[in-house]
């Protein structure tokens, strides 16, 4: 199974708006959102069937451009489960109920979750990998069974790779 998972873009600074969870991605969050999807492309990575995002805006709005840029023909979900907050255990029974009926998926979230559920995946209980705004990683998932879901990390690309 392949699991992506998708940091969102820069977002709108604290306080902003009214919520966190209403905070915007800037246009260069969406422009480096976009440039690492369009280079996962280019790289013919293969595509997600599935693209499940965390409900706050900004992780929307960058599925949104994954959905235009890289993964047109998935199936979207919103998932409270990849929120900033969210457990590892909790994401990986997500991924794991996912994975019977879909090989490719990828996850749309925030930190420090996301690189706490990278480094999970890794075998370690601290943070090894660090997933910067509008960075995507991919990972060759070996172990599905929760809770010691584990993965190789096969590709790492950086929110910058559109622009270097």
């Amino acid at each position: 199974m392949l699991l992506y998972l998708l940091r969102h873009g820069i977002a709108e600074d604290h306080g902003t708006r009214s919520s966190d969870a209403e905070r915007e991605l800037t246009d260069l969050g969406r422009e480096r959102a976009r440039n690492v999807l369009l280079s996962a492309k280019k790289m013919k990575l293969a595509v997600p069937d599935l693209v499940i995002a965390s409900p706050l805006i900004r992780a929307q709005q960058t599925a949104e451009i994954a959905l235009e840029t890289f993964a047109k023909n998935a199936q979207f979900e919103t998932s409270d489960l990849i929120t900033p907050t969210s457990d590892v255990i909790e994401t990986m029974a997500l991924i794991a109920e996912r994975a019977k009926s879909f090989d490719r998926i990828m996850l749309v979230g925030h930190d420090p979750h996301l690189s706490t559920f990278g480094s999970a995946l890794l075998g370690s209980s601290s943070i090894v990998m660090e997933m910067k705004k509008a960075s995507l990683a991919k990972f060759e998932i070996s172990r599905i069974d929760v809770p010691r879901m584990r993965g190789y990390l096969t590709a790492l690309l950086p929110p910058r790779i559109g622009s270097l």
